[in-house]
């Protein structure tokens, strides 16, 4: 019986082509890339045609055989501007090919011609890369551009879709307040704007699969606290989307727990590489199940109660690809017995620590690839000893954050404040760091002005949140902040009994002079403009408690008015606008 091998042939290809000159190897390539199909391989004929016209010798008919090919494939792909430049450089009247593209694409003899004075035409590719070093905010400013430029910006901003069912049924009560009836009619029109919105991207991603395979970034935010409120249609069009969205590698999903449930097992069955997956469940005794997926590597959760047995199980499946995980849920504990601690790179945690938690010394000991550490919650145990144990540990700290909520009526570590200094003293790479305690309990765990002794020696910090002593004098805090901070938040433990022009007057001669952000709470403030000019006269935007404002500035530099940001911008728009303001080292200094 005769056996074929088609690695023979390929070898033999190899060995046949290795005898040649360049120009006969490129004739080779030109004869099989005419067998090559138009859709499918753009890619693998971009990078043939280059290597082919980069050979010198070669025949000027084969050249633009070549730039033929490039262009039918390009319009194969949907790049007509690349490919109609490709068309004009082997454009010949007698070239029966070249008329025959010209009339299936309907284009026109002027479209083909480039002023020779007039300005470079890029290709589609060469936008492209443009755009993508361009904000999300430049980028919907050039959807009304008529240039291909609308077309490229299209793409990139629905690359990442977010869908909200409902407007945020949350407002923080200092906005609320001043709601009344235009509130309520406010609301309801938000709301009907999102269902049209939601609508329109859901329709366009069930007809059009090119749109859906743009897609990457899918968030989903449907919280209902009316119980007359139905969002039976918008889930089934959610549903019936997910199976389209053949590209999907980051979701979220903010519900109750039969959403989550549905939509997780819709990805789950549709085969989705997801390498991201984030889930705020609202029902507070609701639980969900968490089907397994393979690759991912970035898992959060948030939940108010419910039963960790699930996402434990699920963490314990994805320990060995996990590489940045978040628990928030004030009931449930770490689950060091589920987790590889060793494999992650970030860790936010947000939960209770028991009298018999392991999860700092587990961190400490074996966390050496961290560069992200959050915890946040009721501290029930005393890890001062395990700070002073380990104080050489996680060598690749960039951010630390410790939020102490309460204290337990039995737990005294009057250590762990100076522990944690010690810990982090002298780290070059720490560039984010943040310490908030009880004001009521702060001596129990040993802070005081002594706690921000550590500040100065972290000379690369750009980002730091952090309480505000009684005893530490304002003169003083300032000259003890780095020079390199950026974003700075100041959680007032009793505000002063002095007035406040002269508790700012104190402070501003230490104030970092790159300071683009600050934050104050637990402050009686009356005028937020009183904070940039008697304080903080360079800074570009100010948060007091939950309210935060843009400094709107004339040309010399003068205070032209206040900015109030609205709540949803805070909540789900903060990275967009902190970036063309320069205060992207604030964003963990907006959530809350």
């Amino acid at each position: 019986m005769n056996v074929f091998n088609p690695r023979i042939l390929d070898a033999s290809i190899r060995d046949v082509t290795g005898c040649l000159s360049d120009v006969q190897k490129a004739d080779v390539l030109l004869h099989a890339l005419q067998h090559l199909p138009s859709e499918g391989s753009r890619i693998v004929m971009e990078n043939a045609i280059q290597s082919f016209l980069q050979v010198s010798g070669v025949p000027p008919p084969d050249v633009a055989r070549a730039l033929l090919l490039r262009a039918k494939t390009r319009l194969a792909a949907g790049y007509r501007t690349s490919a109609q430049q490709g068309i004009h450089a082997c454009s010949d009247p007698a070239n029966q090919a070249v008329k025959a593209i010209i009339q299936s694409e309907h284009l026109r003899q002027e479209m083909l011609i480039r002023e020779p004075d007039g300005p470079p035409r890029f290709s589609a590719e060469v936008w492209r890369e443009i755009a993508l070093c361009l904000p999300k905010r430049d980028l919907k400013s050039l959807l009304s551009v008529p240039h291909a430029l609308s077309r490229i910006a299209s793409q990139l901003i629905f690359r990442e879709i977010d869908l909200h069912f409902t407007a945020s049924p949350d407002p923080p009560r200092a906005e609320s307040r001043y709601r009344g009836v235009n509130g309520s009619q406010e609301e309801q029109e938000l709301d009907a704007w999102h269902y049209q919105r939601s609508a329109d991207i859901l329709t366009r991603i069930l007809v059009d699969p090119v749109f859906a395979s743009q897609v990457r970034s899918l968030s989903v935010y449907a919280v209902v606290t009316d119980a007359s409120h139905t969002l039976a249609f918008q889930t089934g069009m959610l549903i019936n989307s997910l199976p389209k969205l053949c590209n999907l590698r980051s979701t979220h999903c903010s519900g109750n727990s039969v959403l989550i449930n549905r939509m997780l097992e819709t990805l789950c069955v549709s085969n989705h590489r997801l390498y991201s997956l984030s889930i705020n469940l609202v029902d507070r005794s609701g639980d969900i199940d968490i089907p397994s997926f393979k690759h991912i590597t970035h898992f959060s959760i948030t939940a108010e109660g419910g039963n960790s047995t699930s996402t434990h199980d699920f963490i314990s499946q994805s320990h060995d690809n996990l590489r940045s995980l978040s628990i928030k849920n004030a009931h449930w504990k770490f689950p060091t017995d589920a987790i590889s601690v060793r494999h992650l790179t970030v860790i936010e945690f947000e939960g209770c620590f028991s009298v018999d938690s392991q999860i700092f010394s587990e961190i400490l000991s074996t966390g050496h690839q961290l560069e992200s550490l959050t915890l946040s919650g009721i501290l029930e145990c005393t890890p001062s000893a395990t700070f002073r144990l380990h104080r050489s540990s996680l060598p690749f700290l960039t951010h630390f954050a410790l939020n102490i909520i309460s204290l337990h009526r039995h737990v005294t570590d009057r250590d762990l404040v100076p522990a944690i200094s010690e810990f982090l003293r002298d780290r070059k790479h720490l560039h984010s760091f943040h310490l908030t305690v009880p004001s009521g309990d702060h001596r129990r765990i040993g802070f005081d002005a002594s706690a921000w002794g550590v500040l100065p020696s972290l000379t690369n910090l750009r980002s730091l949140y952090i309480t505000y002593p009684r005893d530490l004098s304002p003169s003083l805090a300032g000259w003890l902040i780095p020079r390199s901070v950026r974003a700075l938040t100041m959680d007032i433990m009793v505000p002063p009994a002095e007035d406040l022009l002269l508790f700012m007057n104190q402070l501003r001669p230490g104030v970092p002079p790159l300071l683009t952000f600050i934050g104050m709470t637990n402050f009686p403030i009356r005028s937020v403009i009183n904070v940039v000019d008697q304080g903080f006269s360079n800074v570009r935007l100010v948060r007091i408690d939950e309210n935060v404002w843009s400094v709107i500035r004339l040309d010399d530099g003068s205070i032209e008015l206040m900015e109030q940001w609205p709540y949803r911008r805070i909540k789900y728009h903060s990275a967009a606008w902190l970036e063309p303001l320069e205060c992207e080292d604030a964003i963990r200094h907006l959530v809350w």
